[in-house]
Formats: C-alpha cells, structure tokens, sequence
C-alpha cells in the first residue's frame, strides 16, 4: 500500500476520533428536594444503578463512561438553603482541606453562566476507589435549585478530549419543574427526637477504610432544639448505637488515599459547638464484621419513645436493582 495514502488514512482517524465525543441525544433526569431537572449525558456514556451503594445515599443520579473508568455522581439542594455568598472562592478554601492542597489557587476554578444563572467549575487530581482521576466538579444555580456534578475522569491518553464533552454535558442541566420542598420523598426519613434534641439521618453509604476494611459511613444532621443552651454536635455518637447480628461496631477509619466526597470535613464539624437552634452535619464510620443488615439503636433515656431501626447495608460489590 502507498505509504502517502497510509498517511492519509491515519490522518481522517485521527480526525473522525477528535470529532467524535458529543452528547447524547437522549435527556436523562432526576428529582431532589422537590425539584427536578434533565440533562445530557455523553453519547459513551450510561445511566448506572449501583451510585447510592458506590457513592452516597443522598445522591440522585449516577452514571458511567463504557469507553473508559470514568463516572458521574449527582447530589443537588433547594439553593435558598445554601449561603451563595462569595460561593466560588468559599468552596474552593473548603476543597483545598477536604483535598489537601498547599493553597486553594492550586484548585483549577472557572465561574460561567448558564443563562441567567451562575455556574462553578473546579478540577481537582484525586484518587477514588484505588484509582486516580481528575475530578471536574460542577455547581450549577437554577432557578430554585443548586446541583453538584461530581465528574471522576480517568487519567489516560483521552482525559483532555473528555474534559470538553463533560463541560458540555455539566452546562446542559435545565430545571424543568418545581414541586416545593415538602415532598412525598422527604416522608420516611429516620428521625430521632425529643424536646431539646434531633438526629435525622441523611445518608448510608459503604467506603473503604484502612488496610481495606469495609466501612459504613453513616451522615446524619444535628439540630439543637434548646432555646438558651449550646451543645457539642457529636450526639448522634454519644446517643446511637450501630449494631450487626447483636454485636455493637466499633468506629472505622477512612483510608488515607480516599477523599469521598466531604467525608473528612463532616468527621471534623462533630468536635464543634452548636448553638441554641443550630443545625449540622455530620458523619460516623463503623467497621463492618461480616455480611447483613444493621441496626441504629437509640438511648431510650434520651429518646423515650424511639424504636430500633434496622437499616439495609449493600455489598460494595452488589448492583442496585439486580438479584
């Protein structure tokens, strides 16, 4: 064969390659907190069913590249709870801790608009279950809304061409109604309470702990009833107990190398003091012994009327969905 025509032809591969990332056609959705919202995903990529056991239970959508160990997590909040106050550069100081970055002007950060709204992007090097990735993380503002894309692209020959095709599927998110914050999905939240007191939990997730034990990471929110009086916010530790098969866990410890999500900044706000009529969240990690369900068992002297609560525990392996 001609070695000019050779040429020729490695040279339309290489062009039909760099044209062939786009989004799907396809819009996919997901609803949080009352809202819900559509977007685009890349046309590689699909809609995967194991995120809340891979990621978190507050997450909303999840997905996966079939061209690489690339995945999406989504999570969103009603944006009139979130102080948008010097949003940006405040969340970028937060990431520099959660990530351990030297100064936050390392973290790559680049503020657009989406229509009329704002939008936040942030780049981080990261290492995700024993793999290491770029994280392009997004904070899109919609009209009631703020939605947080969590990108892991994997490090490989192709992260520079899916960095545009993930930007592209990030801005394509579109609130498309709005039912209010006081759904059908908030009912059947577990909830301890008594006068002074809540514990509401928020999220069950399974992460890996050190020397690869598994761990479940239990988030929860503190809120202090009282009217006059501060209190630590470690009392979902103090008034909870997580047992398996009868036999009360011990405390698990997140492994160095795994920065899921803002598990080290929750772990750290529960040595903080929370005010009269304060709120906040926290989370607690417990070492797993062996396959099943726990239990959440509250102090029956603190919460009189409270009931054990079982809760369903995935295998990190298992995919939501399937038998």
């Amino acid at each position: 064969m001609d070695k000019k025509y050779i040429g020729w032809v490695i040279i339309l591969l290489i062009f039909i390659s760099g044209c062939s990332a786009k989004l799907s056609e396809k819009k996919e959705s997901f609803t949080g907190k009352g809202i819900t919202y559509s977007f685009q995903l890349p046309s590689t990529w699909e809609k995967s069913l194991d995120y809340k056991v891979t990621y978190s239970n507050e997450a909303l959508f999840g997905a996966k590249d079939t061209k690489s160990n690339s995945t999406l997590m989504i999570m969103a909040e009603r944006k009139d709870l979130i102080d948008r106050t010097d949003f940006g550069e405040r969340i970028r100081k937060e990431l520099q801790k959660q990530y351990n970055y030297k100064k936050a002007s390392d973290i790559f950060m680049k503020k657009f608009n989406v229509g009329k709204y704002k939008g936040y992007k942030y780049t981080l090097d990261t290492t995700f279950n024993k793999r290491d990735y770029w994280l392009h993380l997004y904070y899109i503002e919609t009209a009631h809304g703020m939605v947080q894309l969590n990108y892991y692209s994997a490090k490989d020959g192709n992260y520079e061409k899916r960095a545009k095709i993930i930007d592209e599927s990030a801005r394509s998110v579109k609130e498309i109604e709005d039912k209010g914050a006081k759904t059908d999905e908030e009912e059947g939240n577990i909830v301890f309470e008594n006068d002074t007191l809540n514990l509401a939990l928020t999220g069950v997730m399974n992460v890996t702990g050190e020397a690869d034990q598994k761990v479940l990471a239990l988030r929860y929110t503190v809120t202090n009833k009282a009217k006059d009086q501060s209190i630590k916010a470690n009392k979902w530790d103090e008034t909870i107990q997580v047992t398996q098969n009868g036999v009360i866990l011990t405390q698990g410890r997140l492994a160095k190398n795994n920065s899921i999500l803002d598990i080290p900044k929750l772990m750290a706000q529960k040595e903080e003091e929370l005010p009269a009529g304060g709120s906040l969240e926290g989370v607690s990690l417990y070492e797993l012994k062996e396959e099943g369900d726990v239990l959440l068992v509250p102090n029956k002297t603190i919460f009189k009327d409270a009931k054990d609560i079982p809760i369903v525990v995935l295998n990190g392996t298992e995919k939501a969905g399937e038998k």
